[in-house]
């Protein structure tokens, strides 16, 4: 068997898959599941490399077989990298979707329920949903700031477009906005609502992905984030 050939070719096959289930899911040629599959089978693939590499380099006897070797630990990089960091980031996250400051009166969508297909999640904030956020993400609230309704909304459409949200809808009071992952390019809804209170306004905002029962946490820290900004 020879293992230094064998290993670079797998190696190139993480690769492969690694960029085949990106582009696949991005151009609408098979479903995020696939996607997903071809994604976890390039990381496994990568460290099965990775693994190989490091015990056989030695013991091989032939130059070309250890520099096969170290190519193909080179090669198998990129997927266990982003395999990796796709874990590290949503480790511990729950499996939910759909997150919101306001968990009792959460912001309504209008122009992501026309955007939406049949098969994307549902835009319904549940109770279960309520009650695992309540527990996981009890530092996300409605932001209270002393502004008018008018400045209130002029502040968030600044903040969203500086961190590349793209604004699909906006009336008083009112705005929605996508935001696509980087690899996937899977599209999140976000909906941010500027009520007015005695003292100003307060801002609530919500981020639902379209598909996935899971988020990986993407929508909480897209929410803090936001939070941030707007508290600075």
């Amino acid at each position: 068997m020879n293992i230094p050939s064998i290993t670079h070719k797998v190696a190139i096959s993480s690769v492969i898959f690694l960029v085949l289930g990106a582009a696949g899911v991005r151009l609408h040629i098979f479903n995020f599941q696939i996607g997903l599959l071809l994604f976890s089978l390039a990381g496994l693939l990568s460290f099965i490399c990775i693994c190989a590499s490091a015990l056989f380099t030695r013991r091989v006897q032939s130059l070309r077989g250890r520099r096969q070797l170290s190519q193909a630990s080179i090669i198998a990089l990129p997927a266990i990298i982003f395999f990796g960091l796709s874990l590290y980031r949503g480790a511990g996250s729950p499996l939910i979707h759909d997150i919101s400051t306001n968990t009792e009166r959460p912001p309504q969508f209008i122009m992501a329920v026309q955007q939406r297909s049949p098969s994307d999640n549902r835009l319904e904030y549940t109770d279960r949903n309520r009650q695992i956020q309540q527990q996981a993400y009890p530092d996300i609230n409605t932001i209270p700031t002393l502004l008018s309704v008018d400045a209130a909304q002029k502040k968030a459409l600044d903040i969203a477009e500086s961190i590349g949200w793209k604004v699909e809808y906006q009336e008083r009071g009112h705005i929605e906005a996508i935001e696509r992952s980087f690899w996937f390019g899977f599209t999140d809804d976000i909906v941010i609502r500027i009520s007015e209170t005695s003292s100003g306004s307060m801002v609530d905002i919500r981020s639902a992905s379209r598909v996935g029962e899971g988020d990986l946490g993407v929508n909480a820290r897209r929410i803090r984030q936001f939070t941030q900004l707007y508290l600075k």
